[in-house]
């Protein structure tokens, strides 16, 4: 890295970028520079249009992304490029991160041009030491030449570093500009070196050139720097033994403990904080003022990582955070403090991450209960919850969990799955989705069945989009996942009991207040109790088209357990009565199934009909998944018409719904 200290003043900025600019074009290897000397940095790098881009925007994401991912974000087509300040100044920036972004460029870039401020601020110094080689450009003026060696003085002094002194002339047509200030006969830069002190002319690596009429003495100077640094084959600077010290993994585990302690001091009386974001910037400033005080030099990914930990610690999820962040981990299984598992790509794998301790693990599961005001200790040992961006969570502590706290978390999409996406990934094939449309628009009620994590919630929320949006929706969940796009839609939620055993409010209770609300179609997010009655009750007293989900490993163990929830209700009803409700109830049973190799299909859509066997219902299959074995480890089979045409499809067309009945030719 090359930091050339920066005047702001206009014509000395675009001497520098032009200079750069065509020493970049001329090397065949890849080139950046930094601008950190002004904010609005477009100013200076017009002839960057497209090869510009902002400090602000790399550093949020520099800790997501590796080098090579960051490499084609700011240089996509492989070219030259200027990175600068968008709005804020170099002096109120995190320096940390600024050397984080620095150390990441060295690794991907021949030549780091680091423009700086010509100001006296720490965060100018530590650029200076983090840099192979410093160059401070002057004008062929006194008053400049004495600034910058004021300036080369100072900073030998903090930090003795390599430090070269370039006159130039302007002589880019910048001449009538400056014409007040240019000297006759510019000072030469051999006559320098005798004003300061014999320690300071031995730190100072003075460029060998004499300033010469009519030459870019400047561009002279990065030239000759450049080949001064190629002369060192490009090696990194030997690492002081401190940072070995600080890379073992025993004395990191040791710094963290003690770093985390006086944190938690620091942060008493903030945990109540409900922004989590707002929180983790409060600790990052602490844990910043708490190494300051213990006067610690650490390599800067140390810093990076022993901040990020801890803020994740005290503000986040600790060490799923990032497992959070992960777009390809859909849930995530923790079985104890040292055991944490993933699930990805529909298969589970064993994370390579754990908590510190069982405490550890067990704040991280009272903050999440915390945000929805919800509890959990030894009283209520087991929570259904979600987290803020809507990702189901499950925690189950001691005395209920022998192994230690277990937390569950399945998360929640961002980008909602549509059915033609689910098309795409082959959960269902075109016909069956035609079938389902006309089924919702008909208003059939449907019960989506399967086990736990084959994708019920999801194909529910999939399937919603058929529903009119001018129809009045009620969704009632035990945690609140559903993601329907009608605009006319309210959303319950149950709540558990307080811890003085009191305020539950059942999703039963909501099912039956739900039919006071004038709802069009009643949605329950899974039926697993009593409530089971009541949802029978309203799809057959005017809420047509109502759905929900069960779990169950098939159309006829779905119908069962429905008729086994209805008994949970407390009603005293024969079997021939459950039987009749059902049937008179139900329309569709749609059946999702999980494959050895983690996919996820509806392995079957049926219609229910009233069987010659008043104990017995009908369950008859329109589509179905048929397997047909393995191939390159993946599940085979091809989704298929059973050649049932159900009733209602053929009075479709009277309700203005067109179907092909095509689809259901087996």
């Amino acid at each position: 890295m090359l930091l050339i200290a920066a005047s702001c003043e206009m014509f000395k900025k675009a001497l520098i970028a032009n200079t750069l600019s065509s020493f970049c074009l001329s090397k065949k290897a890849q080139n950046i520079i930094v601008d950190l000397s002004v904010s609005e940095a477009e100013i200076f790098w017009s002839m960057y249009k497209d090869g510009l881009k902002y400090v602000e925007d790399v550093l949020p994401v520099l800790s997501g992304i590796n080098s090579k991912t960051l490499k084609k974000y700011l240089s996509p087509l492989d070219e030259n490029l200027v990175l600068g300040l968008k709005k804020t100044e170099l002096a109120l920036m995190d320096f940390e991160k600024i050397s984080y972004l620095l150390k990441v460029l060295e690794d991907n870039y021949e030549y780091v041009f680091v423009l700086a401020p010509d100001e006296k601020s720490s965060n100018v110094f530590k650029l200076i030491e983090r840099a192979r080689m410093t160059l401070l450009p002057y004008t062929s003026d006194s008053l400049s030449a004495l600034s910058a060696l004021n300036l080369a003085q100072l900073y030998c002094s903090k930090c003795g570093s390599n430090i070269n002194l370039a006159p130039f002339k302007l002589d880019l047509g910048y001449e009538f500009h400056c014409s007040q200030i240019l000297k006759e006969n510019p000072l030469f830069i051999k006559e320098f070196k005798a004003d300061f002190s014999p320690k300071i002319q031995e730190q100072l690596i003075m460029p060998s050139f004499i300033y010469k009429e009519g030459a870019n003495s400047f561009c002279i100077a990065v030239k000759e720097i450049i080949a001064s640094y190629d002369l060192q084959d490009h090696k990194p600077a030997p690492q002081d033994e401190s940072d070995q010290y600080f890379r073992n993994e025993d004395v990191y585990k040791e710094l963290a403990a003690r770093v985390h302690a006086d944190l938690v001091e620091e942060m008493k009386g903030l945990a109540e904080e409900s922004d989590s974001e707002k929180l983790k910037e409060t600790a990052k400033s602490k844990i910043s003022s708490i190494l300051k005080k213990l006067d610690l030099t650490l390599p800067a990914e140390i810093t990076h990582r022993l901040t990020k930990e801890l803020c994740d610690g005290v503000a986040g999820l600790g060490v799923l955070e990032d497992l959070i962040n992960n777009p390809e981990i859909t849930e995530i299984m923790v079985n104890g403090p040292q055991s944490i598992y993933v699930e990805k790509k529909g298969k589970i794998i064993e994370s390579a991450v754990a908590f510190p301790n069982e405490q550890n693990l067990k704040t991280v599961i009272e903050r999440i209960v915390a945000q929805t005001g919800r509890h959990i200790d030894e009283a209520s040992p087991i929570v259904d919850t979600r987290l803020k961006n809507g990702s189901r969570v499950n925690a189950v502590i001691k005395p209920i969990a022998l192994n230690g706290a277990a937390l569950t978390i399945r998360k929640f999409l961002k980008n909602k799955l549509s059915v033609e996406s689910l098309i795409e990934a082959g959960a269902l094939s075109a016909q069956m989705a035609e079938f389902l449309r006309a089924c919702v628009i008909l208003r059939k009620n449907m019960i989506i069945s399967g086990g736990t994590g084959t994708g019920k919630t999801t194909l529910l929320n999939a399937v919603s989009t058929f529903i009119p949006s001018a129809q009045r929706l009620i969704t009632i969940e035990d945690s609140a996942e559903l993601q329907l796009q009608q605009k006319h839609t309210i959303r319950l939620e149950a709540r558990p009991k307080s811890s003085e055993g009191t305020g539950e409010i059942s999703i039963r209770r909501l099912v039956i207040n739900a039919l006071r609300m004038r709802p069009d179609r009643i949605i329950v997010g899974e039926c697993r109790g009593g409530e089971a009655l009541d949802m029978l009750q309203a799809m057959n007293t005017g809420h047509e088209g109502s759905m929900s989900t069960i779990h169950a490993n098939s159309e006829k163990d779905a119908v069962s357990r429905l008729e086994t929830m209805v008994l949970m209700s407390g009603a005293e009803l024969p079997s021939t009565a459950i039987t009749a409700q059902i049937v008179s109830a139900v329309d569709i049973i749609v059946q999702l199934s999980r494959y050895f190799d983690g996919s996820r299909k509806i392995s079957s859509i049926s219609v229910i009909e009233q069987s010659d066997d008043e104990n017995k219902c009908k369950i008859s299959k329109v589509f179905e998944f048929k397997l047909s074995g393995v191939k390159d480890l993946r599940q085979e089979g091809k989704f298929k018409a059973c050649g049932i045409i159900p009733e209602f499809i053929k009075d479709a067309s009277n309700y203005g719904v067109q179907i092909d009945n095509n689809i259901f030719k087996a």
